[in-house]
Parts: structure tokens; C-alpha cells; sequence
């Protein structure tokens, strides 16, 4: 009988103790990240720094999302400020097209939710020979794109 009151009253100390559980993680929160990796494949390039990809979630069940690529701001493709950003956003498109073709195995890494809906942000990866290079790196080493982080202001393209 002592043992099951002392039992008890480590199970009433431990509530007190241990926090509760909290509640479910905000997916649709831009500061929940999933560290990943994710397996995905290239549906399709929609600009410089958005491709469209068949991503699995879990063993047998899939989905296509709108990925944009983490810390990197391409020229915009859709509504450009002038002919030369539009020439530089087909330049851009058309060396991810060249990198990332329809088909291609990816891995997503680092995935949020994204301001625009419907879309996440993603350090977004290929393998090369011997590792999972990001597209971040290959479009910053070709000068197709520029760092960039949600608190800054658009990179002026327009100026020579």
C-alpha cells in the first residue's frame, strides 16, 4: 500500500514537472522548417529560382508542389522592370532547364511554408559524381542569381 501511495505521488509530481505536450507544429508558419531530405522529381522549371516537382511525402503518397530555391532571388520572368532583366530571367530559366531537366531526381532540404500560397521554399539539390550540389550555389557561381533573404528588398537588375 506505501509503494502504490509513493507510485502516486511521483506520478502527480512528474505532471507537475514534465511541460505537456504542445500542440502541433504550424506547417503553414515560414519559421517551421523540416531539415528533410525530401526525394523529389523535376515536373518542370517555371523560372530561375521555382521549379515544379513530384515530391514523396511518405511510402506511396505523393504530391507536386511549386518549390522556390532558399537564399537566392533570380530576375523575375513574369513581370520584369525592363528588357534587361527579362533577358537575364530567360538566361537563368534556361540554365535550370539545362541543369534540372523534366525528370530529374532531386532532393529538397530545409523546406518551409512560402508567402505566395500553395508554394514552399527549399534548398533544392542535384547529384553531381560524388555529392548533392544546390542549385543555390550553381546559379550564384554563373551570376544568374544573388543572395537574397525574405527581409530584403528586391536586387535591382535594371542597372548596368
Amino acid at each position: 500500500m506505501l509503494f502504490l501511495r509513493a507510485a502516486a505521488a511521483c506520478f502527480l509530481i512528474s505532471l507537475c514537472i514534465i511541460p505537456p505536450a504542445t500542440a502541433q507544429t504550424d506547417v503553414t508558419s515560414r519559421a517551421t522548417v523540416f531539415a528533410g531530405p525530401y526525394a523529389a522529381t523535376v515536373v518542370r522549371v517555371i523560372d530561375g529560382d521555382t521549379l515544379q516537382v513530384n515530391v514523396a511525402l511518405w511510402p506511396g503518397l505523393r504530391a507536386e508542389y511549386a518549390v522556390r530555391v532558399r537564399d537566392i532571388g533570380a530576375p523575375e520572368l513574369f513581370r520584369p522592370d525592363c528588357e534587361k532583366e527579362l533577358d537575364n530571367a530567360i538566361a537563368a530559366k534556361a540554365q535550370v532547364e539545362k541543369l534540372y531537366p523534366t525528370g530529374l531526381d532531386v532532393q529538397l532540404r530545409q523546406v518551409s511554408y512560402d508567402a505566395f500560397s500553395g508554394r514552399v521554399v527549399a534548398d533544392v539539390r542535384r547529384w553531381v559524381s560524388d555529392r548533392w550540389l544546390p542549385l543555390s550555389k550553381e546559379l550564384l557561381d554563373r551570376q544568374l542569381a544573388v543572395e537574397w533573404s525574405p527581409h530584403q528588398s528586391a536586387f535591382n537588375w535594371c542597372l548596368d
